[in-house]
């Protein structure tokens, strides 16, 4: 556990109580600028002489954050007038609020008893009497009871009086409530990392051109019934799913079953496919995805639940943690299936004996570890280069169950495998040549209308890895 109290600079009385005059001083010519409207005062009650660094000023103003989201969605007008936020005597800040004291008072203090580490806020409610004397209004005036004790319980006064806690039983008991609350702050920006990487995968993935075989801003012959904006569209659909999946793998504990982890996240599988069908008018756009991003959104977020250090090991055995079982369980209810309800890749598996997206996912996506993440690190160029050339990459070593379907035979993938190393023995697509056998293959697959569907889904989980490993070894994790 964090000792909060290890750095600052000690504080002695008389340094308290100029700050105190201060504070007077601006409450006052705030409400001499604005007076018919309410001033929040924002500090914090830490004991000891230490009243200030840089983990208390982070918890100030994450935990301010959130006040002020929970002042927008109750409808309150406000604007940040003062601050001083390193100030060795402890951070501080001031609003500015149009509405009435005893609703600003209400939801000041459903904010401190929100959570136990905010009843280390002491956010003061302050208006003009009719004499124009500055006042303010108490929480049991507007019927909430007394503060009370982070220790024990009591009457936080009656504690303090009495002195019945020593300063560093108090130290202690603040340490623990600030770590428990920026321990929950970076898993909120560890889940919307990952949330936006995912999503810029999804919309990478669709703008990348050109893709034999798949909907790009420029072509769509072999899909004519989607567009890049159905895709866009379907994409932002799947915002609160991914969400849930990140949260999912940074609560996953110790002695967590991963397969009640992947059972859990199915589920959430299944209303975002509702979500994406609604979006796209029935027209099947990313349910591969839905699949293979929310697995590996989850994995990723059990690698990094305790350490910032991207290691695809963890990731894979995670993965293969979850899918334990996956392709024994689901294909042995394939045989008694009406036919008709089968996927093509579930019909693939009792025609060619192929395991398709479930296989390669049981195992842990060996193909995008292996063939997809490698290139699109190492390939230099912009997006647009490193997309395709990790696309074409992946197509090379995947039997893709579209691209069989569409064919109606195993013998598709020998003809695919040939084209692809042409491109890439014309120098890929960062030579004239590379892009002129690229843009016939695309000619070829668009005139048979053939699809790299089952690709594409790879392409997009290779991309949010390598888009979070960057991020990771960028030490960004916002």
């Amino acid at each position: 556990m964090i000792n909060l109290f290890d750095t600052g600079v000690t504080q002695d009385i008389p340094a308290v109580l100029a700050n105190r005059d201060k504070r007077v001083f601006v409450q006052n010519k705030l409400l001499s600028q604005y007076p018919s409207e309410i001033v929040i005062g924002a500090k914090l009650n830490t004991p000891g002489p230490i009243k200030n660094n840089s983990i208390i000023e982070d918890f100030f103003t994450k935990q301010l954050e959130e006040f002020e989201n929970l002042l927008l969605e109750e409808g309150v007008v406000f604007f940040k007038n003062s601050e001083w936020l390193d100030a060795a005597t402890g951070p501080e800040r001031f609003y500015v609020v149009e509405e009435t004291a005893e609703n600003v008072k209400k939801i000041t203090t459903e904010f401190e008893e929100s959570k136990n580490y905010r009843l280390l806020f002491d956010l003061d409610v302050l208006f003009l009497t009719d004499d124009e004397e500055m006042q303010s209004i108490s929480r049991t005036e507007i019927g909430y009871s007394a503060r009370t004790c982070l220790i024990c319980g009591r009457p936080a006064k009656d504690c303090g009086r009495s002195r019945r806690h020593s300063v560093e039983e108090l130290q202690a008991k603040v340490s623990e409530l600030v770590e428990s609350s920026l321990k929950l702050t970076d898993n909120k920006q560890k889940v919307q990392m990952l949330v936006n990487n995912a999503l810029r995968a999804l919309t990478y993935e669709v703008t990348a051109w050109p893709k034999p075989g798949l909907v790009d801003p420029v072509e769509r012959e072999a899909h004519p019934d989607m567009d890049i904006f159905m895709f866009l569209d379907s994409s932002l659909s799947l915002q609160n799913y991914l969400r849930k999946c990140a949260w999912a793998g940074l609560n996953c504990q110790t002695n967590t079953d991963y397969r009640d982890i992947f059972r859990e996240i199915r589920e959430f599988g299944k209303l975002a496919e509702a979500d994406m069908f609604s979006s796209t008018n029935g027209i099947n756009t990313h349910k591969g995805a839905v699949f293979s991003l929310g697995v590996l959104v989850t994995a990723v977020a059990i690698n990094i639940k305790d350490d910032e250090q991207f290691d695809e090991e963890v990731i894979q055995v995670a993965v293969k943690k979850m899918l334990r079982e996956l392709v024994k369980n689901d294909y042995s209810k394939i045989k008694s299936e009406d036919e008709s309800k089968l996927t093509a890749g579930e019909k693939q598996f009792l025609k060619y004996g192929t395991k398709g997206i479930r296989g390669e996912a049981a195992d842990g996506y060996p193909v995008v570890f292996k063939y997809g993440l490698p290139i699109f690190m190492e390939t230099n160029g912009n997006m647009n280069q490193r997309l395709i050339t990790a696309l074409m990459n992946l197509a090379l070593h995947t039997e893709d169950s579209t691209l069989i379907k569409r064919a109606g035979t195993l013998d598709i993938i020998e003809w695919k495998n040939q084209r692809i190393n042409e491109f890439f023995a014309a120098g890929g697509i960062s030579t004239d040549a590379g892009n002129k056998v690229l843009n016939d293959i695309q000619t070829e697959f668009s005139d048979r209308h053939l699809s790299l569907g089952g690709t594409a889904d790879l392409l997009i989980v290779t991309a949010f890895l390598g888009l979070t490993k960057e991020a990771l070894n960028n030490g960004n994790n916002d």
